[in-house]
């Protein structure tokens, strides 16, 4: 796939994915910090409102996210993954789910990679934000109390289903 883009869009798109893999774990992590979000419509977003959305980003959050990154991006069978687990107040734990972001081999060679990818990443992005509030976990997350909390990791590299039970594993 690298071949088949200019230096340019090569550089807008490792841009664009970069910050969208930033913008993905903040979506996912706080879609299970157990709060309700109440955002607004802005008819003129500012440029630090990446793909148009307007979320606030958590520096912790940003920072486990850096930390696993380092340097990488999410590519063709190196994905980047966030695992969200329940812990228990007695100390037992279970992963309960794992987003996943990872790229494909097709390049559209017609498509302006600083518009139309930038578009759908934003897209994809809203309707993230929209899919991880109707998941059980997101049920569950609103819960939480002393009884358990829901915790998160941030790795890089295959996807560790293991955790998710038996039949999964299959």
């Amino acid at each position: 796939m690298e071949t088949d883009l200019s230096s340019q869009d090569r550089k807008d798109l490792d841009k664009f994915i970069k910050f969208f893999a930033l913008k993905t774990v903040q979506v996912i992590v706080q879609a299970r910090l157990g709060e309700k979000i109440c955002t607004r419509s802005s008819s003129s977003p500012t440029g630090s409102d990446w793909f148009n959305l307007a979320i606030k980003d958590i520096p912790e959050v940003t920072h486990e996210a850096k930390k696993a990154l380092s340097g990488q991006l999410p590519a063709v069978g190196r994905s980047m993954c966030v695992e969200i687990s329940l812990k228990t107040s007695e100390g037992d734990s279970m992963e309960l789910e794992i987003w996943c972001l990872e790229m494909n081999e097709k390049c559209d060679k017609e498509i302006k990679v600083s518009y139309t990818v930038y578009n759908r990443l934003s897209l994809l992005l809203k309707s993230l934000l929209a899919i991880t509030r109707v998941t059980p976990a997101y049920r569950l997350s609103r819960k939480q109390g002393h009884e358990y909390v829901i915790l998160y990791r941030i790795y890089f590299g295959e996807v560790q289903l293991n955790g998710l039970g038996e039949a999964l594993c299959q």
